[in-house]
């Protein structure tokens, strides 16, 4: 009976301890670390749903006769400024074939053109114009965090991965045939016939 129960495992530090299997098999962090068009196909996808979300409770709360909330006006007019902001860069990736990097780097001058160099309203809005217009620009700071925390973690996994070296390729010498010095391409006689010329000299010799 004593036969069918396994042996106890030796203490840890013995020398016949066996590491677990599961410790051989883990992955490595670079293949659990994601991409920079990975992290950025999921932040597109969360501020759709976001504005989804947003538009649904509003025409929820309007179709039933609810009074529409200020906080609800807010969050539906940020997640549409925000997607905004990030369609454009999935426009810059698909329509244009740019790499998600350098799509975002083209919206994020967009986006500091709009909150810097956007001339002011030529007349005099309402409140709610106000409104909507410091939820689009509060839209655009959060584009302008979020894009660059994107870039930072593209850059620290650029530099975490080692660059592959391109492989060199020496060229071998050719020996002449006379045994002359070694060179990296036959040498030709000076003219043609030239070492005929030197035989029958020396046979008439």
């Amino acid at each position: 009976m004593n036969d069918l129960c396994p042996p106890s495992p030796p203490p840890p530090g013995e020398p016949s301890s066996i590491t677990p299997a599961w410790d051989v098999s883990a992955p490595p962090a670079e293949q659990v670390r994601r991409s920079c068009e990975q992290l950025t196909t999921e932040k597109i996808t969360a501020v759709r749903h976001a504005f989804y979300t947003a538009a649904a409770q509003a025409i929820f709360a309007l179709q039933n006769g609810q009074r529409l909330t200020g906080e609800q006006s807010f969050a539906a007019a940020h997640a549409q400024a925000s997607r905004t902001w990030w369609d454009l860069v999935d426009e810059e990736i698909t329509g244009k074939r740019l790499t998600c990097d350098h799509a975002m780097r083209r919206v994020r001058s967009w986006a500091r053109h709009y909150l810097t160099g956007e001339p002011p309203a030529a007349r005099p809005g309402t409140l709610f114009d106000y409104a909507l217009a410091h939820a689009a620009r509060i839209a655009a700071r959060d584009f302008l965090t979020d894009s660059g925390h994107l870039l930072t973690q593209h850059l620290i996994d650029q530099a975490a991965t080692p660059a592959t070296a391109a492989p060199v390729h020496h060229d071998r010498p050719a020996r002449l045939d006379g045994g002359g010095a070694m060179t990296g391409q036959p040498t030709a006689p000076a003219h043609p016939g030239a070492g005929n010329t030197l035989q029958r000299k020396d046979t008439l010799s």
